[in-house]
């Protein structure tokens, strides 16, 4: 008899299982409202979990977004995982050809861990990817300082507070496709602050969010400036609009490593480089055509579950 069964769009139980053990065992962090997220900013969205069957016990995971544009839809796969104690039986395998099915002759991304990012592209076709990886930095909050002095060509604003056209037109120098609904969904998350980044004519040079995710840890997700002057600022007046900052563990990055600048901004808000960890974490792979994004721009990408920027 069959121990084991396939539940579609399962149960929020289901998934804050997979929040759980991803956070554990491979220092994943995300919202426990994510998932709701995704199943309403999207066009379409698909959570498959591998259960013991007739139970909620979790064995395996993958989760696909279907994004409608002008140039068609683009899907995206994520929370792509497998329990540790369930490894090596072929459970995982199954679930994710059974969304590349749906993907059809659809362009498809994802953003694929070191581990597996050959995998992703030798077995299922995402092959279309940059020749860099991703490096996810993590800052001690306990060593953070916040720096004085910075530059007086940049204020920054909360996002409902200024043009929205404007911020929305900004976003696709960032971001080809159209992601209005997405973003503004994102940022009325709970426990999410957002801020844009002003040069002295009012015009928009960046914005970041940041998040509180679990784990008691902070997520720059996204963060972009179109210089380091301009991250400074967003960066400084982001942290100082999250009520008692200093308690949580760590924040993160992740982003392009061929953005020199993101190290410099890192250094410029810790006591010593000592408080910074990083290393190689993700490539974001396509299936039928790359689509590109400003690196220089980038200092974290946004939803690395189902976007690529």
């Amino acid at each position: 008899m069959n121990k084991y069964e396939a539940l579609v769009n399962p149960s929020q139980n289901v998934f804050e299982q997979i929040v759980k053990f991803t956070g554990e065992t491979e220092d994943w962090a995300f919202q426990l409202n994510d998932y709701k997220f995704w199943s309403t900013a999207f066009d379409r969205f698909w959570l498959v979990a591998v259960v013991e069957k007739g139970t909620e016990n979790l064995v395996a995971s993958v989760s696909l977004a279907r994004w409608d544009g002008e140039d068609g839809p683009l899907y995206s796969v994520g929370m792509f995982y497998c329990v540790p104690q369930y490894r090596g039986r072929g459970l995982g395998k199954p679930i994710f050809q059974q969304i590349m099915d749906i993907v059809g002759d659809d362009n498809a991304t994802l953003t694929g861990v070191v581990k597996m990012a050959h995998k992703y592209a030798k077995d299922f076709g995402f092959d279309k990817m940059p020749d860099f990886w991703h490096l996810f930095s993590g800052v001690k909050i306990s060593e953070m300082t916040i720096p004085e002095n910075l530059s007086e060509q940049f204020l920054s604003k909360a996002w409902t507070d200024v043009d929205y056209d404007a911020l929305t037109t900004y976003d696709r120098t960032i971001c080809t496709r159209d992601r209005k609904r997405i973003m503004t969904a994102w940022f009325n998350l709970q426990e999410t602050f957002t801020k844009v980044v002003l040069d002295q004519s009012g015009k928009i040079v960046g914005y970041g969010t940041i998040r509180i995710v679990t784990r008691n840890k902070l997520s720059a997700a996204p963060f972009y400036a179109d210089t380091l002057e301009a991250a400074e600022v967003l960066l400084k007046d982001l942290i100082n609009n999250i009520p008692n900052w200093q308690q949580y563990e760590k924040i993160g990055f992740l982003y392009p490593e061929i953005n020199s600048d993101v190290p410099r901004l890192l250094e410029r808000f810790v006591k010593s480089k000592e408080a910074i960890s990083t290393a190689p974490f993700i490539k974001s792979q396509f299936t039928k055509r790359f689509i590109a994004s400003p690196n220089e721009k980038v200092y974290s990408m946004s939803d690395c579950a189902h976007q690529f920027v």
